[in-house]
C-alpha cells in the first residue's frame, strides 16, 4: 500500500450471493423466495437466503424443515459451488481492471487499494458505481452489491455493512459522529454481543462513545483489542490490505452431517476417510503441511467428543491424515448414534522436501500427488480409495461465506478460487 498519499479503500460485498447467483442462473426463480442448502435433507442447513426469503424471515442457519415451516412455498437448492466461483472469479476479473491490490475477504466479499489509482474519495465512488454496473452488464442484471469507500480498510467494510441492498457509501473521517449516532454498536464489524456486554460495562453504549473514550482507559479494561476498537472507529488505519502471506490458512478441514444417524464404524470410518481425502486434496494444492490435527463427533443426543493432537511427523496425504483421525475416533467407545463428523488440520507448515532421515514418505506423497493430477484432469474421485466407493451422496463438496475461499492471482486480471472450508 502506497504511504505519501492518503489511502483510499473500497470494500465490496455481494448481496445475497448464493441465491443470488441461482436467480440470475434461472429466471424463473426471481422474486421469489429461494433457500440456497448444504444438504436438501429436513436437518439440512440454509447457507443463502434470497432477499425475498430474508423478508420473511428466513435466515442463513435456518434447517430446511423451519424454513418450510415458515414458507411452504420456498424453493429450495442444492448449493453449486462450481457456480460461484464461476462467477466470483468473473468479478474479480473486473475488480483487477481498476487496481492491482485486491484482497479478497471471502466468496462474495473483496478489499481494493484505490490509493494512487484516484485522488480522492469522489473519484472513487465513480470507479464504484462503474465497478457495479458492470458486475450488472457483464456478468448478470440479478447480481447486486453494497459497497463502502473510505480512508480505512475497517471503515470501508463498515461502510458496505451499513450501506442499503444494492447501495454504495462513502464513509469521510469529518461524518463518523453523524453515521454512528444512527447504528447500534453491533453493528460495527469486529463487535459481537459479548463485546458489548463488556463495552457497556465501561458505560460505552454506541460508537460515539467508543470514539470518544480515553483509549488509555480502554486499553487498561481491554487489552490490545480496546486500542483496536478504538482506532478503528477514529478512522486510523491498523492493518491495510493483507497480501497473499497473510491471507494463507491456520487450518484447512470438512465437516458433514449424516443423514444416517448410527453407530456403525465401519459407516463412520468410510465417511471420515472421505472428509480426510476433502481435507487432504485442499491442504495439498496450497502445497502445505500439518503437524495438528483434530477430530470431533456429535451424538444425536447434543453432547460429542471433540479431540485434537499434536504430530510427531507433519501429515500431506490423506492416508497419512486419515491414519491419525482414525487412530483418535477409534480409540473412543461411542455413547450414542452419530450425527456429525469432522475433522480438520493446523499448525501448517510449507510442503517439506527434505526426506534424508524419512525415506518412507516420499512414496506415498508421490502417490497423493498423482492421484490429486488425475482427478484434477478428469473430475473429482475420478481415482479413489476403495472403501470411499459408493459414498458419491455422502459428504458432498459444500462451500461456505466467511473466510472460505483461497484466491490465486494467475496474473494481473485472472483469478481463480480453490475451496478452504472450515
Amino acid at each position: 500500500m502506497q504511504t505519501d498519499k492518503a489511502s483510499i479503500i473500497a470494500h465490496i460485498d455481494m448481496n445475497s450471493y448464493f441465491a443470488s447467483c441461482e436467480q440470475q442462473a434461472n429466471p424463473h426463480l426471481r422474486g421469489k423466495p429461494v433457500g440456497v442448502c448444504a444438504y436438501l435433507s429436513a436437518n439440512g442447513c440454509i447457507i443463502a437466503s434470497s432477499i425475498e426469503a430474508k423478508q420473511l424471515g428466513i435466515k442463513t442457519g435456518f434447517r430446511v424443515k423451519d424454513a418450510l415451516l415458515l414458507c411452504p412455498d420456498i424453493v429450495l437448492i442444492q448449493n453449486e459451488p462450481a457456480k460461484y466461483r464461476t462467477i466470483t472469479s468473473q468479478i474479480f476479473s473486473i475488480l483487477a481492471d481498476y487496481t492491482d491490490e485486491v484482497e479478497p475477504y471471502s466468496i462474495d466479499e473483496a478489499f481494493l487499494d484505490l490509493t494512487g489509482h484516484v485522488d480522492d474519495l469522489e473519484r472513487a465512488k465513480i470507479i464504484g458505481l462503474k465497478i457495479k454496473k458492470r458486475i450488472k452488464q457483464e456478468i448478470g442484471e440479478w447480481l447486486k452489491s453494497s459497497m463502502g469507500i473510505a480512508g480505512t480498510r475497517w471503515l470501508a467494510k463498515f461502510g458496505s455493512d451499513i450501506a442499503s441492498k444494492d447501495d454504495l457509501l462513502v464513509i469521510r473521517k469529518k461524518d463518523l459522529e453523524k453515521i454512528f449516532a444512527k447504528v447500534k454498536l453491533t453493528d460495527a464489524w469486529g463487535i459481537n454481543k459479548r463485546t458489548e456486554i463488556r463495552l457497556n460495562a465501561l458505560g460505552i453504549y454506541d460508537l460515539n462513545d467508543l470514539k470518544n473514550y480515553p483509549v488509555t482507559n480502554l486499553m487498561q479494561a481491554l487489552g490490545k483489542n480496546g486500542y483496536y476498537l478504538w482506532a478503528n472507529v477514529n478512522g486510523i488505519e491498523l492493518t491495510g490490505l493483507k497480501d497473499g502471506e497473510e491471507q494463507k490458512p491456520k487450518s484447512i478441514g470438512h465437516s458433514y452431517c449424516l443423514p444416517k444417524r448410527t453407530t456403525d464404524k465401519k459407516y463412520l470410518n468410510s465417511i471420515l476417510l472421505k472428509l480426510c481425502e476433502k481435507t487432504g486434496r485442499r491442504l495439498r494444492a496450497q502445497g502445505l503441511e500439518a503437524k495438528q490435527i483434530y477430530v470431533g463427533w456429535g451424538y444425536v443426543s447434543g453432547n460429542g467428543m471433540y479431540k485434537q493432537q499434536k504430530l510427531a511427523i507433519s501429515v500431506f496425504d490423506t492416508i497419512g491424515i486419515y491414519k491419525r483421525a482414525a487412530g483418535i475416533f477409534n480409540s473412543y467407545k461411542l455413547l450414542d448414534k452419530v450425527r456429525f463428523l469432522a475433522v480438520s488440520v493446523s499448525n501448517l507448515i510449507p510442503l517439506q522436501s527434505q526426506t534424508a532421515f524419512w525415506q518412507d514418505l516420499l512414496k506415498p506423497k508421490k502417490i497423493a500427488k498423482a492421484m490429486d493430477r488425475i482427478n484434477d484432469k478428469f473430475g473429482e474421485y475420478s481415482i479413489m480409495y476403495g472403501s470411499m466407493h459408493g459414498l458419491d451422496k455422502n459428504a458432498q463438496e459444500r462451500i461456505g461465506f466467511r473466510k472460505s475461499e483461497q484466491v490465486k492471482f494467475l496474473n494481473k486480471n485472472r483469478l481463480t478460487f480453490s475451496d478452504k472450508e472450515l
